[in-house]
């Protein structure tokens, strides 16, 4: 039992010490597009556009079809969903970058928002 335990430790501190750099340099990308520019005026200027349209504006036979096509438990799991940024952090470490995200629609719309497709 000690055997198994002290490996799952060591298996959690490879884990942790494997994802830092990622964790930091993502970290680090989100601290400079805030500094940037505030979510508030980039909210600002999107509510002026001309074919801005609210949320309750919108049929509800479509909200629902872009969550079934998008995010399909985006209601269990709200802005974050952990097992999408699991997932995500996996392939990304694959391929050495940031290929991939755990794109909520919440996620995809502040990325979308703040960074290019790059």
């Amino acid at each position: 039992m000690k055997k198994i335990i002290k490996f799952i430790i060591i298996f959690l501190v490879l884990i942790i010490a494997i994802l830092s750099p990622f964790i930091h340099e993502g970290y680090d990308m989100y601290k400079r597009a805030l500094e940037e520019e505030p979510i508030s005026k980039k909210l600002e200027e999107i509510k002026q556009k001309e074919n801005y349209t609210k949320l309750e504006d919108l049929p509800k036979m479509y909200v629902n079809a872009v969550i079934a096509a998008e995010d399909h438990r985006f209601y269990k799991h709200g802005a974050i969903d952990l097992l999408s940024v699991a997932r995500a952090i996996i392939n990304d470490i694959k391929t050495m970058s940031f290929d991939e995200g755990g794109s909520t629609i919440t996620q995809q719309l502040c990325k979308n928002i703040y960074f290019t497709q790059e």
